[in-house]
């Protein structure tokens, strides 16, 4: 189901920029009253600076946004609503209007606008806090990466047990010299910058498996560290997001770390790709389609299909997921961008004794505005990070092919 964000003025403000990373739906009071904020004599400077910033985007960004004009089908709402013909009101009832035709989420901070949108009119209502404007995440990478000269050098190593870099839990450091190569990485464990301990993977299936840029290095740590229980990687197709994970998921069961990985996907499909109907079948049937990153990693259908029957194995539809006490297994969820917050709750709560969960994706990649404005993968990182049972790496280069490299030129 695509949504479609209906802003306030306040939320449309206070959003900025921000607003613009999705297609958004305003009334045309909300211009009036833009130009009668620029104007005033009574508001304080700095909304006035965000009315002209605002007013400024929406120039330069036309045909971006929707603007529902006043007409007389809204002031009928207003009136069979037995409500005033307030600036408010007209917002609201505009947002109704729009909501007859369009799944609508009614965005605004003002306490009594969300009581009226809720209650009186029956919009689907959040604040700007509750939403995410999803097109990437560059805020927080779970690593910074520092150059530092020898006395800097020396001064770190001397100082270990100090939080120089105001790194949080689980923040790793990639380490350069002064000629721009790695020489170290460190994870801030809380009380120290702590050397990283990995092993490199033979795998029946793939065969010999390390890591081959800096950012994997952080994930081999990242995924084999036994204390760290919620593990999110991100990063373009490519990056070895799923090739990673389910290489050392497998090594860990192997190794009796582990009893079994249970695999959940929301399956969505593509965005903007055509619906191939109902698929036929028992439940594992109807979601091997969506599994076809583990098969691609075990030897194809028939190396997937035998790992099930071994038990090693079991795909689970998100939506079943409720209920369940998971215990000594990894859940794993590929295409997490296709979450919303509540989805990722609803698995880290499933997570019993012995268990973790591991989740991936892409923030660009997301296939329905839902996700765009409620991404659960952003809202872990962004939430989550500086636990200590938490754990982040951005992976940041293709490496499936030079090909594969090409797709970043269509962004």
């Amino acid at each position: 189901m695509e949504y479609q964000l209906f802003l306030d003025t306040n939320a449309l403000l206070n959003l900025g920029v921000n607003a613009f990373k999705e297609h958004f739906v305003i009334a045309q009071k909300t211009l009036q009253e833009l130009e009668a904020i620029k104007g005033s004599a009574s508001k304080d400077g700095e909304v006035k600076f965000k009315a002209r910033s605002v007013a400024r985007l929406l120039k330069d960004h036309y045909g971006d946004y929707t603007v529902i004009l006043y007409s007389p089908e809204i002031k009928k709402i207003i009136e069979d609503h037995f409500l005033e013909e307030t600036p408010d009101n007209i917002i609201l009832a505009s947002a109704y209007y729009y909501s007859n035709n369009h799944s609508t989420i009614f965005c605004t901070d003002d306490l009594n606008c969300m009581i009226l949108a809720r209650d009186v009119f029956g919009l689907y209502t959040k604040g700007i806090n509750e939403i995410n404007l999803v097109k990437d995440m560059d805020e927080y990478k779970g690593f910074q990466d520092v150059t530092l000269s020898e006395e800097e050098m020396a001064f770190f190593y001397s100082h270990v047990n100090e939080n120089l870099y105001d790194s949080l839990v689980n923040e790793y450091l990639i380490i350069r010299n002064s000629n721009g190569d790695v020489v170290d990485y460190r994870r801030w464990d809380g009380s120290k910058y702590d050397a990283l301990s990995y092993k490199q993977i033979n795998s029946k299936y793939l065969g010999k498996i390390k890591p081959v840029n800096p950012h994997q290095v952080l994930t081999f740590d990242l995924l084999q560290n036994p204390d760290i229980t919620i593990k999110v990687l991100s990063g373009r197709a490519g990056s070895g997001k799923d090739y990673l994970m389910i290489a050392n998921a497998l090594r860990l069961i192997d190794s009796g770390k582990y009893d079994r990985l249970i695999y959940v996907r929301n399956p969505i499909g593509v965005k903007d790709a055509s619906e191939i109907g109902f698929l036929p079948g028992e439940m594992d049937d109807k979601l091997m389609p969506f599994a076809a990153p583990l098969a691609d990693h075990l030897g194809g259908r028939e190396g997937l299909s035998l790992k099930i029957m071994e038990g090693v194995i079991e795909i689970e539809h998100l939506g079943f997921i409720r209920g369940r006490d998971i215990k000594n297994a990894i859940i794993y969820c590929t295409e997490a961008e296709n979450l919303t917050r509540e989805h990722v709750q609803l698995l880290i709560s499933r997570v019993g004794d012995g268990c973790s969960i591991w989740l991936n994706g892409d923030f660009r990649q997301t296939d329905s505005s839902l996700f765009r404005m409620n991404n659960g993968l952003l809202s872990a990182v962004q939430r989550l990070a500086g636990q200590e049972k938490f754990g982040y790496v951005q992976l940041q280069k293709t490496e499936r092919s030079e090909t594969a490299a090409l797709a970043d030129l269509l962004d």
